[in-house]
């Protein structure tokens, strides 16, 4: 994996708003083989008529064509250097949103990940993993399919706060991104989904990464611990990164210092 060094201002950026786009992180070639392989594992799952939102989480780390994205050189060595190299997957999805015509929603669900929350209360979560999305299609305005952050929640020591009769904060934001840029987040800022009003449907590829102190997390680990099959595929910072006996990654991350 190359090492890509973290920018000042893509690190200011992160902290002080919880995440960071990424443009152009994967190619034109490296969209269309992702998307066709995800549009084969969404249509094996079903689709109810009216269902907008379709999601897919276990058996994306057995697809070859998904190996790319677990170390990819225009993210891993950002995830590396925000967080540590001492680190694993713990979590994959595949999300499809389909176009709505309106919507409909009286609420959102928005909320914080890893589920750190209930135990440690909102003043003492810490950053323990990192999630990467890969867009596989434009999200070219507002109420795309995209997600939503607020920007600064992740040093909240209070619940989201949210006026009455309103779906979201005050200053949230929806993005604007194309097919090929990817976003990094951290598992403590607020972020939602929002609704798809376009005429197309949107879809991304999720890659969640946390400490590997986290294992004992056995909800959040079962998912994407493969077998022997799928470690004997990847290469050493692939094994760490899907639970092998290994230190790939940390080995890697001493060399380039």
């Amino acid at each position: 994996m190359e090492c890509v060094r973290l920018k000042e201002e893509q690190r200011r950026c992160f902290e002080e708003n919880g995440y960071l786009v990424v443009s152009g992180s994967l190619t034109g070639e490296e969209v269309a083989r992702l998307t066709e392989v995800s549009d084969q594992m969404i249509e094996a799952l079903g689709r109810e008529e009216d269902q907008y939102y379709v999601q897919r989480r276990p058996g994306i780390v057995e697809e070859p064509a998904f190996h790319p994205l677990l170390a990819h050189a225009a993210t891993v060595p950002l995830v590396v250097q925000l967080l540590s190299p001492n680190i694993h997957l713990h979590t994959t999805a595949i999300i499809y949103k389909y176009p709505q015509a309106e919507e409909v929603e009286s609420s959102r669900g928005w909320h914080r990940d890893i589920g750190m929350t209930e135990d440690l209360g909102h003043a003492n979560i810490v950053r323990a993993g990192i999630k990467v999305g890969y867009c596989l299609t434009d999200f070219p305005a507002p109420q795309s399919g995209f997600t939503k952050f607020m920007p600064g929640s992740h040093l909240l020591q209070t619940p989201l706060p949210i006026l009455r009769g309103q779906v979201d904060p005050e200053n949230a934001v929806d993005l604007c991104l194309k097919a090929g840029d990817a976003f990094l987040f951290e598992n403590r800022i607020f972020h939602t989904a929002a609704p798809n009003l376009s005429q197309r449907t949107s879809k991304v590829a999720i890659f969640g990464y946390s400490y590997r102190w986290m294992g004992g997390r056995r909800d959040l680990m079962e998912l994407v611990q493969p077998g022997s099959d799928v470690l004997d595929q990847v290469d050493a910072i692939g094994k760490q990164l899907l639970g092998g006996a290994c230190d790939g990654l940390v080995d890697w991350a001493k060399e380039q210092g």
